[in-house]
């Protein structure tokens, strides 16, 4: 028999692999004849990767958008020994030739010195500067430490001050182009000072024996060798752990340099060839470096550097970097790192990160973020919605692209029920079983969910958004005219569209459609706009479902919804709109459930109420009342939604719950709670009435106060009749005088307090006949037979 090995997890399989994967799952993988294992690669008996902690919580770093410190290396030894530069492909200095050495020009091993076989001239791709080399009297060269697309780096020492910097020249000492290609990086440097960017500290020109510069060496700071692809190394030989919070904080690092680039004003600046090996980890941050291939974007002269498995798939073509290639390589970055990086995260996971990369690379340039900006706030977005599901608590941030709804979705189940809630039932007798109510989860119908979602924020650049501040003359409940003398405006067409799905009737979300389509028909950035056009037709699909009963509605706004999300994958609106359409339709496979939406929104943010509501009606369906309770029981304190979490929670712990009469119940189903946690209940609802103002916590009037308590004495008096009373499910056979006469005596004291209950919510109703009735007749329903 195969012999079993345990992993780490504690299961057993036989042959497999016992170490884990870099990921942090387990290896799949099976350990060959020889010893080794046919997908890590690692030996049985061989070291393995570093333990990771069991809590998620200490996975990553502790604080957001931090790396941990690292050190370079000392100089000594860094030095490498000049041979020939296998990572580039060594041509010809002449730029009119301009041929690769490769066939058909040569073949076989290159010389690192040597002519051009096409057009003879000299070429050397040899370290020009040596040890012990003196530039200009100051920098004293130390060796040749790696070498870029465009130039070796040596070590120098910095003889008047006294430490050690980076000097950059040339990787081909008779470039034509040389002097160009050194002076455009020294100008990208010179103008380009940001903390993420490599800084320039000084240049030392080069000359031939006539007086002619012939090209330069570029001076910089020395930030080590720790560049991202060496993190890579040292994460596969199983020296560190690399998480995925680590690469999402070096992109959004990554992106702060490129934001500076790319908004340089009226010129433009392409970086160009982004890449693990040109951005270095240094100190708690990351440094870019080997600005040689940033251009101003449309220049061609001289030729862009790029590195072909990074670049956008336009550039191969037109051969102009652009932002959009920056931000695909940006994307290919992010991909390559995250294959080594550790992505445990309970629920939705590492999915808003991927779904990041995956816009960044999109094929259409045009379907890519559209600037740095934007995806380092999605990618940001992103990784506190990595940290919040794995425990991690940092400060809100507010959206760059929705407000925050004023109304609270689904707060008819922490809504203490009005006086009709008794005045709608049916009148009934004292002999028909005291069986209330079940409780209402509130769920918002399609056309609450439309009004109450997160509003998008008008977009910028809209023609006529400045009419929007002005407060005098906007009012948010009026249509609004496009002005004749200004551009069509979109912002005007969505502001319409939100207005007519308020009135909620045929011929109004007939208006809203046209509107719609007038959006649509503005000339603009669509990359910016495209995203506001999809929120609002998922919102008048809503309408249309709420108006006309019609559910495929709801599923045409979830597919307008995921849109948006794939747009904007760090947001948590569009999760949250995906959840309610979810809790309405039902889950299906090919995307995350309800829940999961939900818990990653109140994860992020334990103040959302919305969000909690939703997951707590998610577990009432299943039966869990304990799991909702918790979940309510983290709404954070001091905001409306507290106070509205905290009377769910007195509702959910007393009430008889929905499907208790629709068949065998679940296993593990109670529909009806114990007696003594429907009087725990009762005990905490004096401290919830007349709180001062700004108490901090939830406030009910004295007639909510009474409404309450007789919703959750109905509840109790239904559980003690139900315990009561076995051989007679509730709700199925009518009382008798004998029976009431012989009430056990909790059954009874309770029905008294119910009566006292009825009589002064009678009392509280006399200004309408019908409705004092109504109670009346409640309380002789309930009444205890006398005995006689």
């Amino acid at each position: 028999m195969p012999e079993e090995r345990t992993h780490p997890d504690g299961g057993r399989r036989p042959n497999g692999c016992p170490h884990r994967a870099f990921d942090g799952s387990r290896c799949p993988g099976s350990v060959l004849p020889t010893g080794w294992c046919d997908r890590c690669g690692r030996a049985e008996q061989g070291p393995s990767l570093p333990d990771l902690p069991e809590d998620p919580r200490d996975l990553g770093p502790r604080d957001l958008l931090t790396l941990p410190d690292r050190a370079p290396r000392p100089a000594g030894e860094r030095l490498v020994r000049a041979e020939t530069p296998l990572r580039v492909r060594m041509g010809c200095s002449a730029a009119d030739c301009g041929i690769t050495f490769a066939p058909p020009y040569t073949e076989g091993p290159v010389p690192i010195t040597g002519y051009c076989p096409a057009c003879g001239a000299r070429y050397s791709y040899e370290p020009e500067l040596s040890e012990g080399e003196l530039l200009r009297d100051q920098y004293r060269i130390m060796g040749p430490i790696d070498h870029g697309g465009q130039g070796w780096v040596y070590l120098a020492e910095d003889t008047h001050l006294g430490d050690v910097v980076a000097v950059k020249g040339l990787l081909n000492r008779y470039e034509e182009d040389g002097a160009r290609l050194a002076d455009v990086e020294r100008r990208n440097l010179v103008a380009m000072r940001h903390p993420r960017i490599v800084q320039i500290r000084d240049f030392v020109a080069r000359g031939d024996g006539s007086g002619e510069i012939t090209g330069g060496y570029i001076v910089m700071d020395d930030v080590g060798d720790g560049t991202l692809e060496k993190v890579v190394e040292e994460t596969r030989r199983g020296e560190s752990v690399l998480d995925i919070e680590h690469v999402a904080a070096y992109g959004c690092q990554i992106l702060e340099a490129l934001v500076h680039l790319h908004a340089g004003g009226e010129r433009v600046f392409v970086y160009g060839d982004m890449k693990p090996s040109n951005v270095v980890h240094h100190g708690d941050g990351v440094k870019v470096i080997d600005l040689g291939g940033m251009r101003e974007e449309g220049q061609n002269r001289p030729p862009a550097h790029v590195t072909a498995d990074y670049m956008a798939p336009e550039t191969a073509f037109s051969g102009l970097p652009t932002v959009a290639h920056d931000l695909h390589t940006v994307g290919v970055t992010l991909r390559e790192l995250a294959h080594w990086a550790v992505d445990g995260v309970p629920g939705l996971g590492t999915r808003s990160f991927w779904q990041v990369v995956e816009r960044a690379v999109r094929t259409d340039p045009g379907r890519r973020f559209a600037d740095a900006r934007e995806m380092a706030g999605q990618l940001r977005g992103a990784l506190r919605e990595i940290r919040a599901l794995r425990g991690k608590s940092d400060p809100p941030e507010p959206s760059d692209y929705f407000r925050p709804s004023p109304q609270l979705l689904g707060a008819r189940l922490g809504t203490v029920p009005g006086v009709e809630h008794w005045l709608e039932r049916p009148r009934r007798d004292r002999y028909e079983p005291p069986v209330a109510p079940a409780l209402d989860l509130g769920a918002p119908t399609p056309a609450e969910i439309a009004g109450c979602l997160p509003v998008p924020r008008r977009y910028p650049g809209d023609p006529q958004t400045a009419r929007f501040e002005v407060s005098s003359g906007y009012d948010p409940g009026l249509l609004l005219d496009q002005e004749d003398e200004k551009p069509a405006s979109v912002e005007i067409c969505l502001h319409n569209v939100r207005v007519l799905l308020g009135r909620n009737t045929r011929a109004d979300l007939e208006l809203a459609q046209a509107e719609l389509d007038t959006a649509d028909s503005v000339p603009g950035p669509s990359a910016v706009r495209r995203w506001r056009l999809e929120w609002h037709r998922a919102l008048l699909a809503l309408r249309h479902a709420g108006l006309h009963d019609a559910p495929h509605q709801i599923t045409e706004a979830r597919t307008h919804f995921l849109r948006v999300h794939l747009e904007l994958p760090g947001e948590y609106a569009p999760k949250l709109a995906l959840a309610y359409c979810g809790e309405r339709l039902g889950d299906h496979g090919d995307g995350p459930t309800a829940r999961e939406l939900y818990e990653a929104v109140f994860a992020r943010n334990p103040a959302h109420g919305g969000a909690a509501l939703g997951l707590a009606r998610l577990a009432l369906r299943a039966g869990d009342r304990r799991a909702a309770l918790d979940v309510l029981g983290r709404v954070g304190p001091g905001t409306l939604d507290h106070t509205v979490a905290r009377i769910a929670s007195l509702r959910i712990r007393a009430a008889r719950l929905p499907g208790a009469d629709d068949g065998p119940p679940a296993a593990g189903f109670a529909p009806l709670p114990a007696p003594a946690e429907v009087d725990a209940a009762l005990a905490e609802l004096p401290g919830l009435v007349g709180r001062a103002p700004g108490a901090g916590g939830p406030s009910l009037s004295e007639d909510e106060a009474l409404r309450l308590r007789t919703e959750l004495h109905e509840w109790k008096l239904d559980a003690l009749h139900h315990r009561s009373d076995r051989t007679d499910r509730p709700g199925t056979g009518r009382l008798d005088a004998r029976r009431l006469r012989r009430l056990a005596p909790p059954e009874r004291e309770q029905r008294r307090r119910l009566e006292s209950l009825y009589r002064q919510l009678a009392a509280r109703h006399r200004e309408s006949v019908t409705a004092h009735e109504h109670l009346v007749d409640l309380v002789h329903a309930v009444r205890p037979q006398t005995r006689i």
